[in-house]
């Protein structure tokens, strides 16, 4: 008796998990990328990339814990790629990197409550190369052909250095930083086509994991290294990147 209630017990589970009238169905929430429409097809070409350019100036300017800071500076970075669609709405290609910020401090006061620092003739250079294999994929919103969500996924390799210097009591003081990392990026955003060929895309990098080494030398004297480890998950409207890219 109980070898038989055992026996229904199988058969009947093993009909459960059968797709169709019998069991639980196959939902189809219309997530398959094999049924979207194409947003970009195979074969197409994709050339383009993302730039910024900053410049300050401050002349005796304060903010919060700053007083006094008269300094000058400019940032630019540029990022062009290019990418193959292997089949529709999914493409593979490289992604290089350069960024350059130099800032230069006349003189500064900065202050703790009853504590407080001055700062004069501190000078301070960065810049860094990348380069990243990447891949696009794309998922169209609705059937449009115009407007499309993706994500970006970077591998690759970055490298640069910086230098700073500054006027200490007993004379200049200088450290040299040579740094290299391994990283690995998720960059999410939404692409929408301008006319035929030209798209406007927004993107920011939610997910990173980078291995770094830096190594310094402060005035060709001493030596010293570090080793960093670093994973992020945030949104940070703050690093929004635009690109202006062209299909052909």
């Amino acid at each position: 008796m109980k070898r038989t209630i055992f026996y229904i017990f199988a058969i009947a589970a093993c009909l459960w998990m059968l797709p169709g009238k019998a069991g639980a169905q196959i939902l189809d929430r219309g997530l398959s990328l094999s049924s979207m429409p194409s947003f970009t097809q195979k074969g197409t070409w994709m050339v383009g990339g993302t730039g910024s350019w900053t410049v300050h100036r401050n002349d005796n300017y304060s903010f919060i814990f700053s007083d006094g800071m008269t300094s000058t500076g400019y940032n630019v970075k540029v990022s062009p790629a290019f990418c193959y669609m292997l089949k529709d709405n999914l493409g593979i290609g490289v992604r290089a990197g350069y960024s350059r910020s130099n800032l230069k401090v006349d003189e500064a006061n900065i202050g703790f409550g009853d504590l407080g620092m001055d700062f004069s003739d501190i000078h301070t250079l960065k810049h860094h190369y990348e380069i990243n294999a990447l891949m696009r994929n794309y998922i169209p919103i609705g059937k449009s052909r115009k407007l499309a969500l993706y994500n970006e996924i970077q591998m690759g390799y970055r490298f640069g250095v910086s230098k700073i210097a500054g006027r200490m009591e007993e004379g200049y003081n200088g450290n040299y930083t040579d740094d290299r990392s391994i990283q690995v990026n998720f960059c999410p955003g939404i692409v929408g086509f301008a006319n035929d060929h030209w798209a406007v895309d927004v993107n920011v990098n939610m997910l990173g994991l980078s291995l770094a080494n830096m190594k310094q030398s402060q005035n060709q004297v001493e030596k010293g290294s570090l080793n960093v480890t670093k994973m992020s998950f945030q949104v940070n409207i703050l690093a929004i990147g635009f690109g202006l890219y062209y299909y052909l």
